[in-house]
């Protein structure tokens, strides 16, 4: 019965030596992984996407002390052409990076390359901001855009008096995000007894910005009110109101920086829709990391934007978006 019973210890103590091993085996193994993450970009020298970098990066900051270390390759596709971002693609490719972050300059044209260089080779991607309109990937964050657009209607039709035009400066109707916030907008603000005009299209530009306002000034003099969908072209806007001495026709956009924060604070642009694009790489990479490490990701987050207006504008002070 003794013998029996020193065995069994015996045994036992083997087996907990074996799990201890296993487990510190495992610690180890995870303490050595090193990832290579490219993160493609369209208006990669916007505010907004080196926000999402920053939000990246800080979240590589917190996987490093969980010993998993990061490689982050960043490209910019440029300002006006996909093609550049589709080349871009190819190139990061072609490095043999470990999983793809991506900000797309065009939902359909950039949706090829990525099912053919990262869907078809089992490559894991992460989608921020701008959605694709086809394809496959293990996270999209984005913000709720049609959300955001009906939250500018609305707030629009507290500035003008009912019944008055308004209009949407388009400068992406093939991008998704801006397709949702076009229709939240339109939808909603015709419902509150605004009249919707046609949409321009137009470049992404502080010049377009400044000369689709004077084409519409010219055109439509009674127009009451204008949508942006980046702040870029409502700082052109607003110049060529003030230029003008114009104080009845009011900005509501998309974004911010530094310049546009500062128009909101004096009144020249009447509000804005705040998106979190730090929350977006952060999350974003993230998700990249815990997929890659074994766990487990959710498909679809979409963050909660924000209206910024002359009477709340401190609250947003803090926001990198607008740190010079």
């Amino acid at each position: 019965m003794k013998h029996n019973k020193r065995h069994f210890l015996k045994l036992a103590a083997l087996t907990s030596a074996a799990m201890l091993a296993t487990t510190i085996t495992t610690t180890v193994f995870a303490a050595d992984q090193k990832f290579r993450i490219g993160y493609s970009q369209f208006w990669g020298t916007n505010k907004f996407l080196r926000t999402q970098v920053k939000g990246a990066q800080a979240a590589m900051a917190e996987w490093k002390k969980k010993g998993v270390n990061v490689e982050l390759i960043v490209t910019n596709g440029g300002d006006t052409d996909t093609t550049k971002q589709v080349a871009d693609l190819e190139d990061l490719s072609a490095q043999h990076i470990d999983g793809l972050l991506i900000f797309p300059g065009d939902s359909v044209v950039l949706a090829g390359p990525v099912k053919k260089l990262f869907n078809d080779n089992k490559l894991p991607v992460v989608v921020t901001d701008i959605g694709l309109k086809s394809g496959d990937w293990i996270t999209y964050v984005g913000t709720e855009n049609e959300l955001g657009g009906r939250m500018a209607a609305d707030y629009m039709a507290t500035l003008v008096p009912a019944g008055s035009k308004v209009i949407v400066f388009d400068h992406g109707p093939a991008v998704q995000v801006i397709i949702d916030r076009n229709r939240g907008f339109e939808k909603r603000a015709a419902e509150l007894g605004l009249k919707v005009l046609p949409r321009k299209v137009m470049k992404l530009s502080l010049e377009d910005g400044r000369r689709t306002m004077e084409d519409t000034l010219t055109e439509v003099p009674d127009i009451a009110g204008v949508f942006f969908q980046n702040h870029a072209p409502a700082i052109g806007a607003a110049a060529t109101l003030q230029a003008e001495n114009n104080k009845k026709v009011k900005l509501v956009n998309f974004d911010t920086d530094p310049t546009a924060y500062q128009m909101v604070r004096d009144g020249k642009i009447a509000g804005t829709i705040v998106q979190d694009p730090y929350q977006m790489g952060y999350v974003g990479m993230n998700s990249m990391l815990t997929h890659l490490t074994g766990g487990k990701t959710k498909k679809n987050i979409e963050l909660a934007p924000k209206l910024m207006t002359p009477k709340n504008v401190a609250e947003f002070s803090n926001d990198p978006q607008v740190q010079k």
